[in-house]
């Protein structure tokens, strides 16, 4: 069967008991579905809204090894990390892609996430090396992926706009970045079509209630208004920033929220040439990141406590997007910035009441919700499959690990332009339910089109019966600040 929507809402008909329901289509929502259906489990994956529309799609793309958490002593986080970035990139085909990331040390910048202490001029690039040497002997790294010095005139032969004035050290280490949302999407596609499972977008979880030994869960479409029920044995929540659904919400994981904005920028205007920079030190303390992406080059990210938008729809705010021109034009020889689109996405973080957003640990709980239901809270995207393998092995005695993906050349290749070749293969394999899913997560022609994707809409409507739901595909994109709808 393959992973259209009219299939899988066929399917959910058919069968109305499952070993597993899990709640969320973000990327560990994903990875536990895949893993578990590996493993021969019956699941059911639902999301209220599209899969990856939240935190998923909005990343800033990396599959880090988390150096910048060597200074808050999270060696085993670093470790971790690492490790995971060699079975990434031994599961993930195309979508795992090594990355070069250049780390310039300026005079009186320091680097902002090292101690004070080692912020001094004379000490600062010091420290950091001293960071790398750890880091690559943490990931257990050959000869070829580790560290390098690289001299001031390499980093301007290699950075000709980065700027030259007060540059006091340089180095090149080895990172790694993905599609996040076409990363998801594949995941998906794996359990469904390799592993027969099921996997529903735009289905809302009303109510959770128990029966026996089983869970009832009441099912909303929320493009149709159809409702559904099913029962299931376990469950398992993955909902990011999202609160349990009806009575279990009171008992939902503290979290706290923080907004991280990004910027495409059309092209390489910054003659990045496809490797990245981590920019050293904002006015807040914090570090910045420049990309490639696809290529065009993403700019990011902010950390605010006060998002703009709403959960489902954050965006980037005027202040955000200042706030990343001002630190590109810190570190960058370039006078107009212009940017094509922008996004935000809300990190989950888990809620420390002593500590500022940018302070709190990515680490990631497992909270036991009741018996045989549990929910997932915090994490980063390389830790996925960690986390999922770990939830699962809370709610089931069997051997779990993740598969190697399929298909996933399939969506890397699709145009970032309309195209209705396309747009078909995706709703029968990638279960587009609405334009905009086409348009901002399985192509990126919202974020990379000077009209963020508006004549596309009424196209993509014309061949399509998406029209016949309820769903405004204008007012979405115009709530994700897209600023040309």
């Amino acid at each position: 069967m393959t992973f259209s929507r009219n299939n899988q809402i066929d399917k959910l008909k058919k069968n109305d008991e499952y070993d597993l329901l899990i709640i969320g289509g973000g990327i560990v929502g994903a990875a536990t579905h895949t893993i578990a259906s590996n493993a021969g489990l019956n699941v059911l994956l639902v999301d209220k809204n599209d899969f990856a529309s939240g935190a998923s799609s909005r990343s800033t793309k990396l599959l880090h090894g988390g150096i910048r958490y060597l200074p808050q002593l999270q060696f085993s986080l670093v470790k971790e990390s690492l490790n995971e970035q060699k079975i990434l990139k031994k599961r993930l085909g195309s979508l795992y892609r090594p990355l070069k990331l250049l780390a310039p040390i300026y005079i009186d910048d320091g680097f902002a996430d090292l101690p004070k202490i080692f912020q001094k001029n004379f000490i600062a690039p010091f420290a950091f090396k001293v960071g790398l040497l750890f880091y690559d002997f943490l990931g257990r790294r050959k000869k070829a992926e580790k560290h390098k010095n690289i001299s001031k005139n390499d980093t301007f032969d290699l950075f000709p706009k980065l700027k030259k004035v007060n540059l006091n050290k340089s180095f090149i280490f080895q990172d790694a970045q993905t599609d996040d949302s076409k990363l998801v999407l594949s995941l998906l596609r794996t359990a469904v079509e390799i592993n027969d499972s099921t996997a529903i977008n735009y289905l809302n979880v009303k109510n959770i209630s128990q029966k026996n030994k089983l869970y009832e869960i009441d099912l909303f479409c929320e493009l149709t208004g159809i409702e559904y029920s099913v029962s299931a044995r376990k469950i398992i929540a993955a909902s990011g920033v999202h609160n349990l659904p009806g009575d279990y919400k009171k008992m939902s994981t503290k979290l706290k929220m923080s907004g991280g904005a990004h910027l495409v920028l059309k092209g390489d205007p910054l003659e990045i040439n496809n490797n990245g920079v981590f920019l050293p030190k904002t006015e807040d303390d914090r570090v910045m990141f420049v990309l490639p992406w696809n290529g065009n080059t993403i700019v990011g990210t902010t950390d605010v406590e006060k998002f703009s938008g709403t959960k489902d729809n954050p965006h980037a705010s005027k202040e955000e997007i200042d706030y990343l021109i001002r630190h590109v034009k810190k570190y960058f020889d370039i006078e107009n910035l212009e940017y094509i689109s922008s996004w935000s996405g809300i990190r989950a973080l888990i809620d420390d009441k002593d500590n500022s957003t940018k302070k709190i640990m990515r680490g990631h709980i497992i909270e036991e919700i009741d018996k045989n239901f549990i929910q997932i809270a915090g994490g980063k995207l390389t830790g996925f499959r960690i986390i999922a393998i770990e939830a699962l092995r809370q709610l089931f005695n069997k051997k779990f690990e993740l598969q190697d993906i399929e298909y996933e050349d399939q969506i890397i290749n699709y145009q970032n332009y309309y195209n209705l070749s396309d747009l078909e293969h995706s709703i029968k394999h990638y279960c587009v339910a609405t334009p905009v899913d086409y348009l901002l997560r399985r192509t990126n022609i919202s974020w990379f089109s000077e009209d963020n994707g508006k004549v596309a809409v009424k196209e993509i409507e014309n061949h399509t019966n998406f029209q016949n739901i309820n769903f405004d595909s204008f007012d979405y994109l115009k709530k994700e600040g897209l600023k040309n709808i």
